[in-house]
């Protein structure tokens, strides 16, 4: 007979007690917060929300030192809006600087690879690409 397994709350409780990695500071956390900051003051009538990251999207950008930059920011939000007037749920944006994972609904890089590590890789759950 195979015995009970225990509850999986030991692992979860370590998964929420991980402390936050993520640093204050930096061009590319001033550039964002005031995306932010500029979509808030914008109201209800912008045309659409701001671009988020995810944490581990955050990680990678920090890991593999992809410059981020005003720039950059404005062109993946051009990307994304342009995918999302597509109807793509999930987008590829290939860049000059590496590959974003976008969920377009939810308007949030997922994952990013800088160009180095696109190399040999297959993305899959995707149904879109933009390139840049």
């Amino acid at each position: 007979m195979i015995p009970k397994v225990g509850s999986a709350g030991g692992a979860a409780a370590a998964v929420a007690e991980r402390p936050s990695t993520l640093r204050q500071g930096g061009e590319f956390d001033s550039i964002l917060k005031g995306r932010l900051g500029d979509a808030a003051k914008a109201g209800s009538g912008a045309p659409a929300q701001p671009l988020k990251f995810s944490g581990h999207a955050m990680d990678r950008i920090r890991e593999r030192g992809i410059p981020m930059n005003g720039e950059l920011m404005g062109k993946l939000e051009k990307a994304v809006q342009s995918a999302a007037d597509k109807g793509a749920k999930e987008s590829l944006v290939l860049a000059p600087e590496g590959a974003f994972i976008v969920s377009v609904k939810n308007r949030t890089v997922i994952t990013v690879l800088d160009r180095a590590s696109m190399n040999g890789n297959v993305f899959t759950n995707i149904d879109s690409t933009v390139v840049l």
